[in-house]
């Protein structure tokens, strides 16, 4: 019967089909609001990507979009269910198409150790699979994961991922560099991941400006003007369009999505001013940097 099942495995991850590339998405899914898996899919789908979400937690809103509603209903989801939910997507032929897996949000060690499995699994039967893994830990010189999840990330996703895109926090904190004043500082760190491709968001940068760096067998930097205050899922959507770039062999993968994410972020800037609720991504600016159809 097993030998029957890794059969009937094999098939379902080889037959091809007339539908487009799919990405399966494992992060955090919210009822209202655009983060997470929300924010994650427009950006893929403006590549005309596929997205296959499958969520780490479920929460009615992100924990920010309604303080003086508490903290929202939900939680994480049983990190199980990752490895059920995508054992049997396996076997319906939902990944017969599959170009990528996109890692996020993860709430636990072994949610993470299930999305390692997930990965292992897909990759048996196509190696060159593109991982891309954002490793939410942190941000503003402070984790908001426990310990032990941040270092999960760093002993499980970071030796699977094609791409990695750590915040400049997340990236001290994962290598033990700590604080990362200087591009070359960040530079170096990104080389100690050991990933093919390291994208450094909210890397240095003069005052009022904020950088994004490529680290792989070159190394690229892009400034935009830094804006104070952004919706939250920036970073999701920012992992997805890199993504997108990345499948297209776009060269210009780093200055696309940096400027797509700037003009975002200046079209966004204060209107994420509490109890709001979610901010929109702006679709428009999407379709006027891609020039590509939503």
């Amino acid at each position: 019967m097993v030998q029957k099942q890794a059969v009937r495995r094999a098939n379902c991850m080889t037959q091809s089909t007339t539908h487009h590339a799919t990405v399966l998405v494992i992060s955090s899914q919210v009822i209202d609001g655009q983060v997470g898996i929300q924010a994650i899919a427009p950006g893929l789908r403006a590549f005309g990507l596929g997205c296959i979400g499958l969520p780490t937690t479920l929460l009615a809103a992100h924990p920010a979009a309604y303080p003086q509603a508490g903290p929202p209903a939900g939680g994480a989801l049983p990190a199980a269910q990752i490895t059920e939910f995508a054992d049997w997507l396996v076997s319906a032929g939902a990944f017969d198409r599959l170009a990528g897996v996109l890692t996020g949000y993860m709430p636990s060690v072994e949610h993470v150790e299930a999305t390692a499995g997930v990965i292992d699994m897909l990759r048996a039967h196509k190696p060159g699979l593109t991982v891309c893994c954002d490793p939410i830990c942190g941000d503003n010189d402070q984790l908001y994961l426990p310990q032990e999840v941040a270092a999960a990330l760093g002993e499980h996703l970071m030796p699977r991922a094609s791409i990695a895109t750590p915040n400049l926090f997340e990236l001290g904190h994962l290598t033990g560099m700590g604080a990362l004043e200087q591009t070359q500082d960040a530079a170096r760190a990104a080389v100690q991941l050991n990933v093919p491709e390291v994208i450094v968001t909210s890397a240095p940068g003069p005052k009022g400006r904020i950088a994004t760096l490529l680290v792989s067998d070159q190394l690229l930097r892009c400034e935009t003007v830094a804006v104070p205050q952004v919706p939250h899922g920036m970073g999701d959507l920012f992992s997805a369009l890199y993504m997108g770039l990345h499948l297209r062999k776009d060269k210009m993968a780093l200055g696309i999505a940096t400027s797509t994410m700037a003009k975002l972020a200046a079209r966004s800037a204060n209107k994420n001013a509490l109890p709001s609720g979610q901010v929109e991504l702006e679709k428009a600016a999407l379709q006027e940097t891609l020039s590509l159809p939503l």
